[in-house]
């Protein structure tokens, strides 16, 4: 599981295209349309019995909705992931992590010990060379974010969203 911010289907397909360009340049393997989202907190595998706990957590982190520009792409050589994000992290967004964080960390939950990096993986297994570039900004109104429930299958990762906060925005994927 993890809590994540998911863009509109436009943003997704923007955001798509511009990972095609990364992809002619580095190979590996395209992320899918529907998987484009911005991770916040990865949880990993969660007891059922702990579900709620998570859900109350999702529901207790203070938000604002706030919008950003995607306009800066990368690729990390130690894990081979091509990645488009944002040249500066808003307060927001790095506030909204924050408090995630610290809610699971209050209820016993394992959260990553380094510093956030805002981004969203574009091209796994990637031939990653030093890339430091930008293009032209992919504006991102962010209204909600979401706790995913991701599941192993023959053609990878399947995501469905199991909360969504403010809960009134849209309706459940």
């Amino acid at each position: 599981m993890f809590f994540a911010l998911w863009p509109e289907p436009e943003v997704q397909a923007s955001l798509v295209e511009h990972g095609r360009e990364l992809q002619r340049a580095v190979g590996g393997k395209l992320t899918r349309q529907v998987s484009i989202h911005l991770t916040l907190a990865f949880l990993g595998d969660v007891d059922r019995d702990r579900i709620e706990d998570v859900l109350r957590i999702g529901a207790c982190a203070p938000f604002q909705p706030f919008a950003f520009a995607l306009n800066a792409a990368g690729c990390w050589r130690h894990n081979g992931v091509a990645w488009l994000g944002p040249q500066q992290t808003p307060g927001l967004l790095l506030s909204l992590v924050d408090s995630l964080r610290g809610g699971l960390l209050a209820s016993g939950f394992r959260v990553e010990q380094r510093p956030y990096a805002a981004h969203i993986t574009v091209v796994r297994k990637a031939r990653c060379m030093p890339i430091d570039r930008t293009f032209a900004p992919v504006e991102w109104r962010v209204n909600d974010f979401v706790l995913v429930r991701s599941e192993l299958d023959a053609e990878g990762s399947r995501y469905s969203v199991i909360g969504r906060w403010p809960d009134a925005v849209r309706k459940p994927d």
